[in-house]
């Protein structure tokens, strides 16, 4: 489905606004949206101040939505009995499918699709998907499985990176790189560093030359072969690391060093389409020695059921039960 918006004039009034955020909020939860919608939802944002804070308004709408109608329904059949037109009950459980769709949107069930908030950014990777940016200032982005980046300009000339989410290799030039994850912001000159920002945890290691991490907590310098990992209220202290393991994804690998099942699952989701879900708790604490191609990672589960005897159930939409 592709969908073009009418540019407005400047002189746009709010309720414009909010119809045409409306709009776009219903073609992106509709489950048809396209990249080419994706990119013109971009380009509308980019085109007036208000419809950012427009489409923000709609989000939050349809985000409180979602509670209220698993509430209304729950209420179920007493509710009903009051009600005294079919016709109401009818327009009720339309707008009750309408605002659970797009809830669903927001908080997509076992990640099976993108979240609205990923078609927002200015650059994604899908599932297995690797990207390669070049920016000003000699600055280059490699951006790994399910990322998100924004990038805006700089006073300088540069470009600051917004790692919102996933993982990237980010080398700098004698322009200082300026990157922001979480609570945290990164500046690095003439130096390699590998960035990962996932579930409000980021892991900064450094390649070569040094990364400098600003952080409520203080300002931390990271050298070579070095990890710190942070997140909004705490920063631990650099550890050694293995590069090479960092960066097996550039080479097309997974590494896992004695990490539990439950943990490789995760790291694997993000490479494949669908989904593997551990159903077995103490299956999940089975510790992994493993080099995985990313080849291999569609057939994950023949993997696990090899070397772990688990059970393994398909389901639709290719969701995997590990058992």
């Amino acid at each position: 489905m592709a969908l073009t918006m009418i540019m407005p004039g400047k002189h746009k009034n709010q309720d414009t606004q909010a119809r045409e955020a409306r709009a776009w909020l219903l073609t992106l939860t509709s489950g048809r949206a396209t990249q080419g919608d994706a990119d013109a939802f971009r380009d509308w944002l980019r085109a007036s101040p208000g419809h950012e804070a427009a489409f923000a308004d709609q989000k939050r709408l349809w985000q409180g939505l979602g509670p209220a109608v698993r509430e209304e329904l729950a209420a179920g059949a007493g509710a009903s009995r009051r009600r005294a037109a079919v016709n109401g009950r009818r327009a009720f459980l339309g707008g009750a499918l309408a605002a659970s769709a797009a809830y669903l949107a927001f908080r997509p069930p076992l990640g099976l699709w993108p979240a609205l908030d990923d078609l927002g950014a200015d650059y994604r990777t899908a599932a297995g998907e690797q990207r390669r940016l070049a920016l000003s200032g000699a600055l280059e982005v490699e951006m790994n499985t399910q990322t998100r980046i924004n990038v805006s300009a700089t006073p300088g000339g540069g470009s600051l990176i917004e790692l919102a989410d996933g993982e990237a290799e980010i080398r700098s030039g004698a322009t200082a790189a300026e990157v922001v994850a979480g609570k945290g912001r990164i500046t690095a000159r003439d130096a390699v560093f590998n960035l990962r920002y996932i579930d409000g945890e980021a892991r900064l290691c450094c390649l070569a030359g040094t990364a400098r991490l600003v952080h409520a907590q203080g300002v931390f310098d990271v050298g070579p072969g070095r990890e710190l990992r942070y997140d909004d209220a705490r920063v631990q202290p650099p550890v050694k690391v293995d590069p090479d393991i960092v960066t097996a994804w550039r080479q097309g690998w997974l590494v896992f060093d004695q990490q539990p099942l439950v943990q490789v699952v995760d790291e694997l989701n993000r490479y494949r389409r669908g989904r593997l879900v551990l159903m077995n708790e103490q299956l999940g604490k089975r510790l992994v020695q493993a080099r995985i191609s990313l080849a291999q990672v569609a057939d994950a589960e023949r993997l696990i059921r090899d070397a772990y005897g688990a059970r393994v159930t398909h389901l639709p939409a290719g969701v995997v039960l590990l058992s």
